[in-house]
């Protein structure tokens, strides 16, 4: 099995599943790393102009932030691992080119500037609305500030390559944008799980503002996941059943290739069904002590289920109702009916603990 996309470079994402640093990077990077979040704030207030979408302005505030996310992946760029040593943890990383390993700060900070730079130049060709490119850009944001932590020591070591350009230019088809933009939905789904699972942490200390602001952080990247997946799917439906969905099934795959094994949204979902089990007060009584917080959780939940809502949308613009590439030929119901369910069980599981609950209820059949 090869990787979809074998002309993109591999990718290294950290065997913690922690894609925050703990040490500062060296000053020059540093410094390119708070120029290019300046610029991605300032994409970020373009894209949500209270006074509409100026096309010229918007251009040159796209522009200016890829520049500058170039740049600083090019600073942060480290002597490549020898990935191809490594070994795919599942078949799905072996199709995106993924690779895990324990890896230093320097290196996390080379390979995610990397995969952010990727997806932001894509958006001057993608075909996103402005309320979704809103999403990933904010996203990008907090990522970078979490690759460089104030309150930490800094990283001396310098980058072991020399500074120069990074291949960073989208594809002129389909099925590289399909890798490229999963690469960061895998980066984003990490950094969910993490402020999912520290919000519970705090909870549990009764650090009530540092819980707020984890399960905020949480929201961030849920809605700029979502944003991601739509990303990666701006292609016609033809275009997705010639060129992309046929390399993620026999037989140019061992098997048939699904979102549910792959560990990055795992390790999300993971944080999610722990959060429902263990924090089980209504959100009347959250908001009795802690208003903020019980906002703060209902807006991650609400985005959890906008996030499966969505991915309906995007599949019955693919797939239509076809079945699912992991569903048996002779299998009742369509892609678009098994996520549904998936939708109407996450809703149920929620309700108790949202403002405004989906009081649609699975009913058992003989």
């Amino acid at each position: 099995m090869s990787a979809a996309c074998p002309h993109l470079p591999l990718i290294v994402l950290p065997s913690n599943n922690l894609v925050r640093a703990v040490s500062r990077p060296a000053e020059p990077v540093e410094a390119a790393l708070r120029t290019a979040v300046a610029a991605l704030e300032g994409l970020h207030t373009e894209l949500l102009n209270p006074r509409g979408a100026r096309p010229e302005p918007l251009r040159d505030a796209l522009e200016t932030a890829v520049q500058a996310a170039a740049r600083l992946a090019a600073l942060a760029r480290v002597e490549p691992m020898d990935a191809t040593a490594l070994t795919p943890i599942v078949p799905n990383h072996t199709y995106f080119g993924v690779r895990t390993a324990d890896i230093d700060d320097a290196r996390l900070v080379s390979e995610t500037t990397a995969i952010i730079a990727r997806a932001l130049a894509d958006l001057r060709i993608a075909r996103l609305s402005l309320n979704q490119q809103a999403a990933e850009v904010l996203a990008m944001v907090q990522v970078l500030n979490g690759l460089a932590p104030q309150d930490a020591e800094r990283d001396h070591a310098s980058p072991t390559a020399p500074a120069g350009p990074v291949d960073l230019e989208p594809g002129d088809d389909e099925l590289t944008r399909w890798v490229i933009t999963h690469h960061f939905y895998f980066v984003l789904n990490l950094a969910a799980a993490e402020s999912v699972t520290r919000a519970l942490d705090r909870h549990r200390e009764g650090e009530t503002e540092a819980t707020r602001d984890a399960l905020r952080e949480a929201a961030v990247y849920v809605r700029a996941f979502t944003a991601a997946m739509m990303h990666s799917g701006d292609m016609s439906a033809p275009c997705y059943d010639a060129e992309v969905r046929p390399t993620m099934s026999p037989p140019a795959v061992p098997a048939a290739l699904t979102g549910r094994t792959q560990p990055e949204h795992k390790a999300f979902r993971k944080a999610m069904r722990t959060l429902a089990r263990t924090w089980t007060d209504s959100f009347d009584k959250l908001a009795a002590n802690a208003p903020e917080v019980a906002l703060a959780r209902d807006s991650l939940l609400e985005a959890d289920l906008q996030d499966i809502e969505q991915h309906i949308t995007i599949t019955a613009a693919l797939v239509g109702d076809d079945s699912s590439i992991i569903q048996a030929s002779d299998a009742a119901g369509s892609a678009i009916a098994m996520l549904r369910t998936m939708r109407h069980t996450r809703a149920e599981q929620y309700r108790p603990l949202m403002r405004f609950g989906d009081n649609v209820t699975l009913l058992a059949t003989d």
